[in-house]
C-alpha cells in the first residue's frame, strides 16, 4: 500500500512500521493491504504489532473496523492459549464435572498446585498421567512413524 503522507519503503516489515504508518494502513487499507498485518498477528497475537493495532483502534476508532480488529486479535490470543497443555487439562476437568479442589484431593496436592498446572504450557508426563487418572480417565501415549503407530504405554 502506498502511504499517502508517509515516506516508507514498501518492503518494510510490518513489525518495523511506526504508529503513523500502521494507523494509515488500518484506516486506508483494504484486505490485500492488511494481509501482512494479519500474518504477523496470527504468528504472534501478543506481539508488538498486535499491541500497536489494539492501541490504535482504542485511540483512533475506525468505523466498522476497530471492533473487528479488537475481536480478531483477542480471538487469536485465546486460540494460542487454548493450545497449551494446562488449558486442555482444565477443559477436561470441567467436562468431568470436577472442581480443582476435588482433583487436588485425588492427587494428594493442594488446589493452588492444580491451578498452577492448569496454567502451564508443559508438564512431566507422569504428572499429566496422574491428573488424567484423577479425572477418571486413562492417558494413552503413542508414537507415529509414518503409517506405523507404537503404543508407549499407559
Amino acid at each position: 500500500m502506498e502511504h499517502r503522507h508517509l515516506d516508507i519503503d514498501p518492503g518494510t516489515p510490518v513489525a518495523e512500521l511506526g504508529l503513523a504508518a500502521l494507523d494509515d494502513l488500518l484506516e486506508r487499507g483494504d484486505l490485500d493491504d492488511w494481509q501482512p498485518l494479519l500474518a504477523e498477528v496470527r504468528r504472534d497475537p501478543k506481539g508488538v504489532v498486535a499491541h500497536r493495532i489494539l492501541h490504535l483502534v482504542e485511540r483512533h476508532p475506525m468505523a466498522g473496523t476497530s471492533e473487528v480488529w479488537r475481536s480478531w486479535i483477542e480471538g487469536r490470543r485465546v486460540a494460542v492459549h487454548e493450545r497449551h497443555l494446562g488449558a486442555r487439562l482444565k477443559s477436561l476437568r470441567r467436562k468431568s464435572g470436577l472442581t480443582q479442589q476435588q482433583v487436588a484431593e485425588r492427587l494428594g496436592i493442594t488446589q493452588p498446585e492444580v491451578s498452577r498446572l492448569e496454567r502451564r504450557s508443559d508438564a512431566r508426563l507422569s504428572l499429566v498421567r496422574a491428573y488424567v487418572r484423577a479425572l477418571g480417565a486413562e492417558l494413552v501415549t503413542t508414537a507415529r512413524f509414518g503409517d506405523e503407530t507404537v503404543d508407549l504405554g499407559r
